[in-house]
């Protein structure tokens, strides 16, 4: 499947909304149950062969745009990671951040991917 602008646009929304929707859900249960345990895991490996495996169709600028989402996308989900580790000492957020931040790291790469691709595509 070749994809091009609109579709990175589309593939960028889609991420949005799945990042906001599960981190929402881990919070509301406190802790991941069920489908919040596995479907984020499940979808980041299966992104991250999507990626790797997929046609793109697309001209100079916008590789240098997605390469440069990326790039934002690994510092912010590094500021992620430093967060979380850092929130463990907390004695309200132990407990959570214990159960759960595998899948609010993996849900921060979907969201910030998705923020930063939308931004730097839509404004160039």
């Amino acid at each position: 499947m070749k994809i091009g602008r609109k579709t990175c646009i589309f593939d960028f929304i889609s991420e949005i909304v799945f990042g906001i929707v599960f981190v929402i859900l881990i919070i509301i249960y406190g802790k991941p149950v069920g489908i919040l345990e596995g479907l984020p895991l499940g979808m980041g490996g299966g992104m991250i062969i999507y990626y790797f495996f997929r046609k793109r169709k697309l001209d100079e600028r916008d590789y240098y745009l997605y390469y440069k989402v990326n790039h934002f996308t690994l510092a912010a989900v590094m500021g992620a990671v430093v967060i979380s580790r850092l929130m463990i000492d907390l004695p309200r957020f132990t407990e959570f951040v214990n159960a759960s931040w595998a899948q609010l790291v993996i849900l921060s790469f979907f969201f910030f991917h998705g923020l930063f691709g939308l931004i730097l595509f839509l404004r160039k």
